[in-house]
């Protein structure tokens, strides 16, 4: 058993990362650009809403974005409310394909929990809760 549970969190979203790729090759996405869909599905947004909501920089999304808009799963159009900023919508090849990753997800989902009791996923999730607000303050 490791000694530290930092392994295990490491360990877990490298084994969860690995699947969730592998399950999105043949859509020609990885796990970034499908959570990037998703939040898309829901929400007409600009690229430093979705740079805020996953903690990433403005480079790195200017890249996903570029090859998810190369790929024909987005357009950026000029927003309505304001001239100066582009708001991203999802084409019709990416509506389609939501549906299938939410279902894989769902999958995987079951797969993480196999085995495990309702009130043991309970405190569980409690105590993800505590760690994730502990580490929250010291995050800049």
């Amino acid at each position: 058993m490791e000694k530290y549970i930092g392994i295990y969190f490491k360990k877990i979203f490298q084994v969860i990362e690995k699947n969730m790729n592998k399950k999105l090759e043949k859509y020609d996405l990885t796990n970034t650009q499908a959570f990037i869909l998703i939040y898309l599905y829901k929400n007409i947004v600009n690229q430093r809403e979705i740079e805020k909501k996953f903690n990433l920089t403005n480079p790195t999304v200017n890249g996903i974005l570029n090859r998810l808009e190369s790929k024909e799963f987005i357009i950026r159009s000029i927003s309505a409310k304001d001239a100066r900023n582009k708001e991203i919508h999802l084409t019709e090849r990416s509506v389609s394909l939501i549906n299938e990753m939410r279902k894989e997800a769902k999958q995987l989902e079951k797969e993480m929990i196999a085995g495990i009791s309702k009130e043991e996923l309970n405190i569980f999730n409690d105590v993800l809760k505590k760690i994730f607000n502990n580490l929250q303050g010291g995050i800049k």
